[in-house]
């Protein structure tokens, strides 16, 4: 889970993620989805700030580049919070959802 400021742009949203997605492909980890929960609301302020942008990122990866992940998030000013957490189930990569075969539609003629 990353936690960006609520004043950062697209762009610099898009960058971070960008970096975390080149840095798990570089170290051959396999990206999985990333789940943007939008501008929420803190329960509590985080250094004088009140909401944040919330993104979930899925990825399967090597101890040493999570932990080069996390250092590079620690400090990007962007991020005011991340929380690497692991899964029980390996994560599935996005370009390997499985094809819909096609149906084959047959037309009775009355």
């Amino acid at each position: 889970m990353l936690i960006l400021r609520s004043d950062a742009d697209e762009e610099t949203r898009a960058a971070v993620l960008a970096r975390i997605k080149d840095t798990i492909s570089k170290d051959e980890g396999v990206m999985g989805k990333v789940d943007d929960w939008g501008k929420r609301r803190f329960a509590y302020e985080i250094d004088h700030m009140t909401e944040g942008y919330y993104s979930v990122l899925y990825f399967q990866a090597k101890p040493a580049t999570l932990d080069e992940i996390t250092r590079v998030l620690k400090i990007t000013d962007a991020v005011i919070r991340n929380m690497p957490l692991r899964l029980e189930d390996p994560v599935a990569p996005v370009a390997a959802v499985a094809p819909v075969a096609p149906v084959a539609a047959t037309i009775t003629e009355e």
